[in-house]
């Protein structure tokens, strides 16, 4: 890992090209899954468009409705709590008014959104790996690593370990870790990847004309990184914080390396910084004033797991990325940046923050770009079936991610494919009811709901739903032939609920029949779905 220090190395057309046809391959390769969930839904069971985290899922294409709708403000559709609207989640509502002025569903646009900026992701992504190596090997494999690389979970899950250490494996869940999680489901992790890493691109390039005394180059690419930055704080506010350590963390060991406070590079940085700070602040700011945001904060833990399970992780790369530690420390470009990255992303995996786990974003492009240059040089040095059994072991997972979904989908699985008689009675909801309604219904149907209804419900998302626990066993004791009128009456009451949904995920929780309540009126009942205003 050698090469120019310049951070604008030269990437050939003969590469973009490379990295655009292997881009868009990839993607066809990872949207397989959902052309088999087309293809195999039925006139009974509708595919809802969504395969990986589903309850996630089914929350963004909540948030398009709203926006699809007309909302530019963001309302929690998974609560019936009061609370403010905000200016969070304005990719998605941005993505739904795309879906209302090209009249595609929302969840084609979610797909193509998913597709076009996955693509743009992985171009930057190569982008970005050219900055390390001017070797062009390197770089590709260092990509396809990149796209297709996962961990040891195969292993785990291949030993009967799915839930390893109380957690299962993080390759086959955490799309901060893994880009083909990323290409598999989630359009907006894609556009806040790419900027990011545009960020970075842009800062880097400010240090090179800093370096070479050109200030008023520096600092407009030192405003271009930090109004990357800033959009990308608007998809995903803690992201900001990521690249503040790690180019903070990055100028610390420039100084040190050039043994003086780099002092130009550093205003680069700080412009860059505080022109990124907006989301950051305005986040903080919502999620500790607003009583509900700061119960939404409080309870949406997404903790880092034993420490053992980033080493199943990455274990692959960082074996051979040790290998690699002489070579990039000592390389006259920037590939001790990534060493710096890596290091970084350890530290924030366990900082005292909710959702420490998510704080490793983007960290795959410099550990694998440490990874591919160990593979070659292995390679090139007689190691070869060393080398191919290294990188064969980061395939089998996502084979199982991507051809194991895809087998499943051929069963119709429940939260996957919809029933059409839900699906109709929902539709039929949506076009009486109004955005601040509430509907009380079981977890699994008000997790879908919001997607086809502009309304709110009881209970729907783990952590979108204020005390999603309690609320379940609330809407269990609902549909609990021994709970007492008077305590359902005063429920309905006390969270302003409008509407009760009642089908087979309802009946299940007991055998209470809403139509025989006296404070309850039937207004639609067809193909075992029965949907019941209150009578107040």
């Amino acid at each position: 890992m050698t090469g120019s220090p310049a951070a604008h190395p030269t990437v050939t057309r003969r590469e973009w090209r490379w990295a655009a046809l292997m881009s868009l391959a990839t993607l066809v390769v990872v949207s397989l899954p959902y052309l088999v969930g087309w293809v195999v839904q039925t006139p009974e069971r509708v595919f809802g468009g969504c395969i990986l985290l589903s309850d996630d899922c089914y929350s963004y294409l909540a948030k398009m409705a709203r926006g699809a709708a007309g909302d530019w403000l963001f309302r929690m559709p998974y609560t019936p709590e009061p609370h403010t609207p905000t200016l969070l989640y304005l990719f998605y509502l941005l993505l739904g008014k795309v879906s209302a002025l090209t009249g595609l569903s929302t969840e084609a646009t979610y797909h193509l959104a998913r597709v076009a900026l996955g693509w743009g992701m992985m171009l930057v992504v190569y982008r970005f790996l050219a900055v390390f190596t001017p070797a062009v090997r390197v770089r590709r494999l260092a990509w396809l690593m990149v796209a297709l690389g996962g961990g040891l979970g195969w292993l785990l899950i291949l030993l009967g370990q799915p839930n390893w250490l109380g957690s299962p494996p993080l390759d086959v869940y955490l799309p901060e870790g893994f880009a083909l999680l990323v290409l598999y489901g989630f359009p907006h992790l894609a556009a806040a990847q790419t900027l990011l890493l545009g960020g970075m691109l842009s800062l880097l390039r400010a240090w090179e004309e800093c370096r070479i005394a050109r200030p008023a180059a520096s600092l407009w690419w030192a405003v271009l990184a930090g109004l990357a930055w800033f959009a990308m704080g608007w998809i995903v506010p803690f992201y900001v914080a990521v690249v503040w350590a790690v180019m903070g963390s990055a100028w610390v060991v420039l100084a040190l390396r050039r043994r003086r406070a780099p002092w130009g590079e550093g205003v680069g940085l700080a412009a860059a910084a505080l022109l990124a700070v907006g989301p950051v602040l305005y986040s903080g700011w919502v999620f500790t004033t607003d009583p509900v945001y700061a119960a939404w904060a409080a309870q949406n833990l997404i903790l880092s797991p034993h420490p053992l399970h980033f080493l199943a992780a990455y274990g692959t790369p960082l074996l051979l990325a040790a290998f690699a530690v002489r070579v990039a420390w000592r390389d006259e470009g920037w590939g001790w940046l990534a060493l710096v990255w890596v290091a970084v992303a350890a530290v924030l995996a366990y900082l005292p923050f909710n959702l420490q786990r998510r704080l490793v974003q983007g960290v795959q492009t410099p550990l694998y770009a440490l990874a591919a240059g160990s593979a070659v040089r292995l390679w090139r040095s007689r190691g070869r079936w060393l080398a191919a059994l290294l990188l064969a072991a980061m395939l089998p997972t996502t084979l199982i991610i991507l051809a194991g979904s895809g087998a499943s989908l051929l069963n119709r699985p429940r939260l996957v494919f919809r029933p059409a008689g839900e699906v109709a009675a929902l539709d039929w909801l949506s076009e009486r009811v109004q955005p601040d309604d509430v509907v009380l219904a079981a977890y699994d149907t008000g997790n879908y709901l919001p997607v086809r209804v502009v309304a709110r419900v009881f209970v729907g998302h783990g952590f979108e739903t204020m005390d999603a626990e309690e609320k379940e066993r609330l809407v269990a004791r609902f549909f609990d032939p021994e709970a007492d009128d008077a305590w359902r009456r005063d429920l309905l009451t006390r969270y302003g609920v409008d509407y009760v949904f009642w089908g087979p995920e309802e009946r299940r929780l007991g055998a209470f029949d809403p139509r025989d309540a006296s404070y309850l009126r039937a207004v639609y009942d067809a193909g075992g779905y029965t949907i019941l205003e209150i009578e107040r």
